[in-house]
C-alpha cells in the first residue's frame, strides 16, 4: 500500500509514499486519511501527466526562488520591468518570502493581496505586485520547482477605494499651478502647460525630437519612442503607442519656441540648460510638491483627456 497508517504517542498519522520506476519519488505525512488520499491522487495525476515535481524541489523558500528568477530575467526584459520586479519582490512580507515555493496556495495569494490593500497600499501598486508574482510562479513551474501557478487563478481584490487627496485638477486649479510655477521657473511652467495640452506621458515628452513635429495634414507631434528617467530609449508603452497627437494653437506655439534654432534630431523639450529632461530636476525647479500638492505629473495627461472630452471630441478618438 502507498498509504500507511502510523500510530505514535502524539496520535494517528497517514504516510504517503509515491512510487515510480521502482523507487519512492515522494514521501509526505498527513494527520487525516482523506488529506493523504487527496494528495496521493494529485501527485499521481501530475506524475502521469508529466507535471510531477518532487516535493524536495518545492521546499525552496520563495525568497530563494525569487533571487534566481530575477537573475534569469536580467537581459530578457526591459531594465524598468526588472527594477519593478525587484522592488515588488523585495517588499514581500518576510513571513511570506520564507514560505516554501510549493506550499503557497491561491488562498495564500489572495490573503497577501488583501492584507496589503488593507494596510493602505494603492490598488495599482498591489496589482503590479500580483503581475510580478504571477511571472515568478510561471517561471518556477517551467523550472519544475512547483507544479502549479497559484497566482493565475486569483483575481485582484477590490480593496478600499482610495479617494484622491486633493481637489480634481480643473482648469482653474491648473491656472493657479501654472502661475505659481512661473514665479519659480518660467521654463518649467511651459513644460507643465504643454503636458496639460498634449496629454503625453513624461517618458514620451523626454524622447521627443524636433523632427517629430508636423504641420500637415494638421499641427501635431509624432510619438515614436519613450525614455523613462534613468533608462534607455524604447518603443512607447503600448502597441498603439506610436501615434500622432494633435496640438492646439497654444501647444503648437510652445513647441515652435522650443524647436527654434535646433536640428531635427535635437530633443524638443529640454531643461533650462539645454539637457534632456529629468523628472527630479524638473520637479525641483517648479517646486512641484508646493505648487501642485496632491497631484502627479501624470495627472496632466488625465486633465488633457478630460478637456478633449468636454470639448466634444469622441471618446474613441481620445482613446486613440
Amino acid at each position: 500500500m502507498s498509504i500507511e497508517r502510523r500510530e505514535t504517542a502524539s496520535g494517528v498519522s497517514w504516510r504517503v509514499r509515491l512510487h515510480s520506476g521502482g523507487r519512492v519519488v515522494a514521501d509526505k505525512t498527513f494527520s487525516t486519511k482523506r488529506a493523504a488520499e487527496a494528495w496521493e491522487r494529485q501527485q499521481k495525476e501530475a506524475l502521469h501527466g508529466g507535471g510531477f515535481v518532487p516535493p524536495s524541489r518545492s521546499k525552496k523558500p520563495v525568497s530563494e526562488v525569487a533571487a534566481a528568477f530575477l537573475e534569469a530575467r536580467s537581459g530578457q526584459v526591459a531594465p524598468h520591468t526588472l527594477r519593478t520586479d525587484r522592488d515588488n519582490l523585495a517588499a514581500l512580507p518576510a513571513k511570506f518570502a520564507a514560505r516554501p515555493i510549493g506550499s503557497v496556495s491561491e488562498a495564500d495569494v489572495l490573503e497577501l493581496l488583501t492584507e496589503l490593500l488593507d494596510k493602505g497600499r494603492a490598488h495599482s501598486t498591489v496589482s503590479r505586485l500580483r503581475t510580478t508574482l504571477s511571472a515568478l510562479w510561471s517561471w518556477a513551474v517551467r523550472q519544475r520547482l512547483t507544479p502549479v501557478n497559484p497566482v493565475r487563478g486569483v483575481r485582484m481584490p477590490s480593496g478600499a477605494v482610495q479617494a484622491h487627496e486633493g481637489a480634481p485638477l480643473t482648469a482653474a486649479l491648473l491656472a493657479t499651478v501654472l502661475e505659481a510655477q512661473r514665479e519659480r521657473s518660467p521654463h518649467g511652467a511651459l513644460i507643465t502647460e504643454f503636458l496639460s495640452l498634449a496629454g503625453l506621458r513624461w517618458s514620451e515628452l523626454r524622447a521627443l525630437r524636433v523632427g517629430d513635429l508636423q504641420e500637415v495634414p494638421f499641427p501635431g507631434v509624432r510619438v515614436l519612442r519613450a525614455a523613462s528617467d534613468g533608462y534607455a530609449e524604447k518603443a512607447p508603452k503600448t502597441a498603439r503607442g506610436r501615434r500622432t497627437v494633435p496640438l492646439v494653437a497654444r501647444a503648437q506655439e510652445i513647441a515652435r519656441a522650443w524647436a527654434a534654432g535646433k536640428t531635427p534630431t535635437d530633443y524638443l523639450a529640454t531643461s533650462a540648460t539645454g539637457l534632456q529632461l529629468r523628472g527630479t530636476y524638473f520637479r525641483r525647479a517648479v517646486a512641484w510638491t508646493t505648487t501642485a500638492p496632491d497631484h502627479t505629473i501624470h495627472d496632466l495627461r488625465h486633465y488633457c483627456a478630460s478637456s478633449w472630452l468636454r470639448a466634444g471630441v469622441p471618446i474613441n478618438q481620445v482613446a486613440a
